[in-house]
């Protein structure tokens, strides 16, 4: 069921790019744009985010989805409290880290895209995406993007430490 979802969620992510005027996939010096979002640092970061989402978020759905289904087939319980957890942490890590992804790769490919600089792109992704907590230069909490992309990867990975946790402890019933 969730990689049904996710794979629904992947046909939605796509439709942008068939929409000229984002400057996804389209050439330079058309619609306005002055180069192409996803040839060009930032906004590659939206097809990074793309492929990680399909074979993280929806193949990776699948193959979790199917080890548990052939472990409840064969007779094996186990902890539903940590399937339910590894199944909402990996949703939201996955999720959250891709679509944060896309955010940096939107917003900073936008300023490219439109004949900004990667300098003047990098300040548009600091301080448009999640505000800055921190006023000083050399804080971690001045460019949140990266620190939240950082903590939502930590999030996917804990999720799949859980579910192979969950699958390891699982039990033949008597």
């Amino acid at each position: 069921m969730l990689g049904t979802l996710n794979g629904l969620l992947a046909i939605v992510f796509t439709i942008p790019i068939v929409v000229p005027s984002l400057c996804i996939a389209t050439p330079p010096g058309e619609f306005g744009c002055a180069a192409s979002m996803e040839t060009t640092w930032p906004g590659t970061w939206l097809l990074v985010a793309f492929f990680i989402w399909v074979s993280g978020g929806v193949l990776g759905a699948f193959a979790w989805s199917m080890v548990f289904s052939k472990k409840a087939a064969d007779g094996s319980e186990g902890n539903t409290a940590i399937l339910w957890l590894t199944i909402i942490l990996f949703e939201v890590g996955v999720l959250g880290a891709t679509a944060m992804m896309a955010a940096i790769g939107y917003v900073g490919g936008n300023v490219v895209a439109h004949g900004g600089s990667p300098i003047a792109s990098s300040t548009a992704i600091a301080q448009n995406i999640i505000p800055p907590l921190s006023s000083d230069p050399t804080s971690v909490l001045n460019d949140m993007p990266p620190v939240v992309e950082g903590a939502l990867i930590g999030v996917a990975i804990l999720a799949n430490l859980l579910g192979f946790l969950g699958l390891f402890t699982t039990k033949k019933k008597a």
